[in-house]
């Protein structure tokens, strides 16, 4: 009722008229309903936000809070920064099961067609189909993603900055995750903007090269992935704009299920291991991410720089503060020694999966909604009707009583109004004749 409620707006709503769009042009509706009869745990902060001021703050598949906490702050920091550096790309950086070099490497520039694929959302990645990314069902699934991920990010790391050997001089980068269904597999990459003062396709095969000795050398890799890189030249300020908005998009479980039921027909024994599916990778999509910022600035990019170009908001600059100061006030408080499971030469990754491991294989607490909160603090209470002071309720007859009447005796009605009377005390009534 909720889900219907934002979409079509009736009268004395507390949504914005935001919904109705999302719903036309990103298929809000099908999501809304996805999730609302699914075991996702953020399922009723989903479906409430929007509501007033309250969101969810869930930027992997709220298209709201996406918007409001990732597009619009890179929009306002870097959307009049066309013009800082000789050259800006869009890179994808992904992984493929086909072995041929030729089909793993795109440099080409940014053309008006890529601008519609990315309005809807249908930019495709160097990836076959038939071999699609890797599962999505254990543990050690969870771990592919978090590798590929953090070679991505080495690689970042490794070719932006200055000098000889970097060939980036800013990057603005954020993981993403593309899913299928029947079966559950997911295409782990990521997207990001490089500004560079000449960037050329041997630059991208240098990327690559490098992106696959990371991933040859690492045993826990599961072999049979190749890296492929797809490098597109921006050439008009807008297409900035529009990159930025698609970074920052949630992730199109819509689309997924809505396919996968049309290659079953919606038969219901199909639908039934559909709908499994589609709750296990909403159980595994926040483990995923746990501690994963979803963008993340280098180079020229990052504020710390002497070089950087960026327009830092008073917002910006305020939470900023904030966030600084909840740092050192944790710092005063939390100690690391303390932990259950502490060790002082575990890495992040190390980290991730003693986490992972422990809401896998054992049973937590459930989440535990913030929409009552909000509620508590925010929206004001309605009116206290009036209540009867104890003394006055104490003085008016009882529900449904019966009030006598000329003195009537309630207890014997056969006997007469006028014998009801009270004789005074110690006299007897004359004995009848």
């Amino acid at each position: 009722m909720l889900a219907q409620e934002k979409v079509n707006l009736p009268p004395g709503t507390s949504f914005s008229n935001c919904w109705p769009y999302r719903a036309t042009f990103h298929a809000y509706d099908s999501l809304a309903s996805i999730i609302a009869c699914s075991t996702y745990a953020k399922q009723e902060d989903f479906i409430r936000c929007g509501y007033g001021s309250f969101r969810c703050h869930d930027t992997l598949l709220c298209p709201l809070c996406c918007y409001s906490r990732l597009a619009r702050t890179l929009l306002d920091e870097f959307g009049d920064a066309f013009a800082a550096d000789r050259e800006l790309f869009y890179i994808v950086a992904s992984v493929s099961a086909d072995p041929d070099e030729t089909h793993r490497l795109i440099f080409r520039d940014y053309t008006g067609v890529d601008v519609q694929k990315v309005k809807t959302g249908g930019l495709a990645q160097p990836c076959i189909p038939e071999n699609y990314g890797v599962l999505f069902t254990k543990a050690d699934d969870l771990l592919q993603c978090r590798l590929i991920w953090d070679f991505i990010a080495e690689m970042i790391r490794e070719f932006t900055g200055k000098g000889a050997g970097p060939c980036l001089s800013g990057v603005v980068a954020g993981p993403e995750l593309a899913v299928r269904f029947q079966p559950l597999r997911v295409l782990p990459h990521a997207n990001f903007l490089s500004w560079s003062s000449g960037f050329t396709v041997d630059d991208a095969r240098r990327l690559r090269q490098y992106l696959r000795h990371k991933m040859r050398d690492c045993r826990r890799l599961k072999p049979g992935l190749y890296p492929a890189i797809a490098c597109y030249r921006l050439v008009a300020a807008d297409h900035l704009r529009a990159v930025t908005s698609y970074m920052c998009k949630p992730i199109d479980l819509a689309a997924a299920y809505g396919a996968a039921a049309e290659r079953v027909e919606y038969e219901p024994t199909h639908m039934i291991a559909l709908n499994a599916q589609t709750n296990a990778f909403l159980y595994r999509l926040p483990l995923v991410f746990h501690r994963l910022p979803r963008i993340v600035r280098y180079g020229a990019c990052h504020s710390s720089s002497r070089s950087y170009f960026g327009y830092v908001t008073e917002w910006r600059q305020q939470q900023r503060e904030r966030d600084a100061g909840r740092r050192r006030d944790r710092q005063d408080v939390y100690d690391p020694f303390d932990q259950p499971g502490y060790s002082p030469y575990r890495s992040s990754l190390g980290k991730w999966e003693v986490h992972t491991a422990h809401h896998l294989e054992r049973k937590v607490l459930p989440y535990r909604s913030r929409y009552p909160f909000w509620k508590l603090k925010f929206e004001t209470p309605p009116p206290v009707p009036p209540t009867i002071p104890p003394t006055a309720t104490a003085a008016l007859p009882a529900k449904n009583a019966v009030v006598p009447e000329d003195g009537a005796n309630l207890n014997h009605p056969d006997i007469p109004a006028s014998s009801n009377a009270t004789a005074p005390m110690g006299s007897q009534p004359a004995p009848t004749t």
